[in-house]
């Protein structure tokens, strides 16, 4: 892998070399990004980015990260609905809603510290920039894999307005309705607002054989205000409101892959057509089962209950207020950006779709604040010196109440209610602060260093408990002192961090159309504890994850500005990488562990060629080698991995997981102005192929989701004054059915599908 690694490098580089080659075609379109925190061209930029426009969200149908990451390298997202985890280069959260994100996310600016924010779709975006490797300098914590950049549409100077609206289809059952509009423009002479609102509903693809929905079935809402006030030609604030909610019901992560516990037959009941297989088939039983229940002890069951009415659902809702200002000095600028963020879910799902084991039925409640401020100083760019030095403080509270029950009520219509329900509601209060700050030289005209670092300094609290109440009641109050899953307890941890983080780039101009960059940088994850305790006295604390990072990289323009090509190497060696997954077993169990040593590396590539007026053409990929150097004491021994005398495994040489080791994308796009009696004609076509990859760190052989390949294709007709587009948009269009993810659940495999293909008819019409 090295040597082909080198070679492609080598070859890239003699490439660019070539750049005084100059033909007739149009010049690409410059992408501006604000990875440095400066809006800059991408091709100056000194580290792999990708960026998306909001007119190609739009014109891909583009409709949140999931979608996303099929365009982009090196870059996954397993995002049903349990598992919202964002990774890069290998880089990733895990099974477990205690470990923090390796990949940050960042809108406006501000710092979503908690994952399940990423399951809100997109609205009114302006870009998209997803920055791989560490960006501990200028982004700050749990940022070690890469940073996802994401602006939403400002106000304008002018009067705009339009509306989107869009229907699809599956191949397989439901589809897609949703509108999205916006309204931006002068409110005097120093203010300026926008608003944009998104309504959609959703009719889930998985087709269940048995009385309940389909899934998922949902209904999203969003609205987002913006203002910007300019008291004067130095300063200005903007202040945004958001507030996104969702509710839906029905199974999106109840497949099963894989059976390891009772015979067949038991997971047939009550459905007999039931097989293993993974087709967006489900089987879930939502229909009503009363039993009766002995309330007053005299060994009659008196009392009626509802022990069958549990369909998985789920429902969100998030907020968040940012206020950003800003003023000119003469040297510089100061920025300070206050943000409040929050949610609050409640959310229902089944231990598997069918038979005795949906028996087990999970209810998990949380709520999360934030508070943050970060002051910046961004000096003036200089052809010698410049600087941006900072601030940041964080505050936020996270409450979880993880319900687990057992109901054999539902299968064999037993009225004891003979189990209990487990509650585990936990909470963990968090404080950060952070200095930052980054040089950069300009030796020359062609030479420039960047130096930067970060201290950060950081306190959790954490408390969890667990205990046991009457199975099918609210009330708390009955406290019982056993159960069927381990002994009651209570537990508290706290823990501090302190951490430097630096970097080093070193970049070199060649000439007006290519420059070369070396870049060395840090990358830092803060240490937990594990949101599953399962005996007492276990150790539920985890360390903290970092990274050091080198990347080499080359970004040049050819062919007077028509083709750009961009290549980064890299190597990353991670200490400590914090993992989790479920346990196999009867019961299922819980296991959270820091990997000792860890090695990423490979080479990813982004290429853009405007071959003619009509014709772009262009490809992105990544070819990445990610594996445990290290990995003793892991509770996970794959099949065929003999365990040592204290029954743990070491994962050496095993890959990362969600880091397969190719994946590309290929596209064609093309324009024809005035095609049809002055309406414009525009198309793509784009295939992406994906290597196969390990879901989850038990490493059998049913957690992989094999390699896969996705066909979309799109046809537009533009108004000759560009204000209406009608859109037919094709996604999986070969209907490749292929695993989000796969985990153990029990003696079983968990999984959730991707869609199937959908087919898009869009109208959107603009006003000024």
């Amino acid at each position: 892998m090295r040597t082909q690694i080198i070679a492609r490098v080598l070859l890239a580089c003699a490439i660019s070399s070539a750049s005084g080659v100059a033909f007739a075609q149009a010049a690409i379109e410059e992408v501006i990004v604000t990875a440095t925190k400066r809006a800059e061209s991408i091709q100056d930029v000194p580290v792999s980015v990708s960026a998306i426009s909001g007119a190609q969200i739009e014109n891909l149908g583009i409709g949140d990260m999931e979608d996303l990451s099929l365009f982009v390298p090196n870059f996954e997202i397993n995002s049903a609905s349990i598992l919202p985890n964002l990774y890069m280069r290998g880089l990733g959260g895990g099974a477990t809603h205690s470990i923090e994100q390796s990949v940050g996310r960042f809108v406006d600016g501000v710092y979503i510290g908690r994952a399940a924010i990423n399951l809100h779709g997109f609205m009114d975006l302006e870009s998209v920039e997803v920055l791989r490797g560490p960006q501990g300098t200028l982004f700050g914590k749990n940022t070690a894999g890469g940073a996802l950049i994401m602006n939403s549409a400002n106000p304008t100077s002018s009067f705009e307005s339009g509306f989107t609206v869009s229907t699809s289809e599956y191949s397989t059952t439901g589809g897609n309705n949703e509108i999205q509009a916006f309204v931006s423009g002068p409110l005097s002479d120093n203010w300026a607002g926008r608003i944009a609102v998104k309504l959609k509903e959703t009719d889930g693809y998985y087709i269940n054989r048995l009385e309940g929905p389909g899934g998922p079935n949902r209904e999203d809402s969003g609205v987002r205000v913006k203002l910007a006030w300019t008291p004067s030609d130095r300063t200005s604030v903007d202040f945004k409101y958001e507030y996104n909610e969702f509710e839906s019901v029905g199974a999106d992560t109840a497949e099963i892959g894989a059976i390891g516990g009772p015979p067949l037959f038991v997971y047939q009941i009550p459905s007999p057509n039931f097989t293993p297989t993974l087709d967006w088939i489900i089987d879930v039983d939502c229909t009503d089962i009363f039993a009766n229940r002995d309330t007053d002890g005299d060994g009659d069951a008196d009392t009626e209950f509802n022990a069958g009415s549990f369909c998985p659902s789920r429902d969100q809702d998030s907020s968040n207020f940012t206020m950003t200002i800003e003023h000119e000095f003469s040297g510089g600028t100061l920025t300070s950006i206050t943000a409040y963020q929050d949610y609050d879910y409640k959310h229902n799902f089944l231990g598997l779709d069918m038979g005795l084991a949906s028996a087990f039925r999970a209810k998990r409640n949380e709520t999360y604040e934030n508070l943050s401020q970060e002051f910046r100083y961004t000096s003036n760019e200089s052809d010698t010196f410049d600087y941006i030095v900072g601030a940041y403080f964080e505050d936020s509270e996270v409450s979880r109440n993880q319900r687990s029950d057992v109901n054999l009520v539902t299968i064999f219509n037993d009225p004891s209610g003979a189990y209990v329900q487990r509650n585990e509601p936990w909470t963990q209060d968090t404080s950060s602060l952070a200095l930052f700050g980054q040089v950069r030289w300009h030796f020359d005209n062609d030479l420039s260093l960047i130096l930067g670092g970060r201290y950060a300094s950081e306190d959790k609290d954490f408390a969890f408990e667990r205990f046991y109440n009457d199975y099918g009641t609210e009330n708390l109050s009955g406290f019982m002192g056993g159960g069927p899953f381990g002994p009651p307890l209570a537990v508290t941890g706290s823990r501090s961090e302190d951490k430097f983080t630096g970097s080093a780039t070193l970049q070199w101009d060649a000439n007006d159309n290519s420059m070369f960059y070396v870049a060395l940088s840090q990358g830092h994850k803060t240490g937990g504890f594990s949101d599953r305790i399962d005996v007492p006295g276990a150790n539920f604390e985890f360390d903290e994850e970092n990274v050091d990072s080198i990347e080499l990289g080359t970004k040049a323009t050819f062919l007077n500005g028509a083709l750009a090509l961009n290549v980064a190497v890299f190597s990353m060696d991670i200490e400590g990488l914090q993992l989790a997954t479920q346990l196999p077993g009867a019961i299922p169990a819980f296991s959270v562990s820091n990997a000792a040593d860890s090695t990423s590396e490979g080479l990813e590539l982004d290429a853009t060629w405007r071959v003619s007026d009509v014709w772009t053409l262009g490809a992105n990929a990544a070819f990445t080698d990610a594996s445990y150097d290290s990995f003793p004491g892991s509770e996970n021994c794959p099949p065929g991995v003999t365990p040592g005398p204290s029954g743990t495994c070491d994962l050496a040489g095993f890959p990362l997981i969600f880091a397969p080791d190719s994946k590309y994308t290929v596209f064609a796009d093309f324009l024809v102005e005035d095609a049809i009696g002055g309406w414009g004609f525009a198309g793509r076509a784009d295939y992406t192929r994906s290597d196969e990859q390990y879901t989850d760190i038990s490493y059998r052989d049913d957690v992989i989701t094999p390699s896969f390949s996705i066909t979309n294709a799109s046809l537009r007709l533009i108004s000759p004054n560009d204000r209406a587009t009608v859109s037919l948009i094709g996604r999986n269009l070969g209907d490749e059915a292929y695993a989000a993810w796969n985990i153990p659940s029990g003696p079983n495999i968990l999984s959730s599908m991707n869609p199937p293909r959908e087919v898009m008819l869009k109208l959107s019409l603009r006003f000024d």
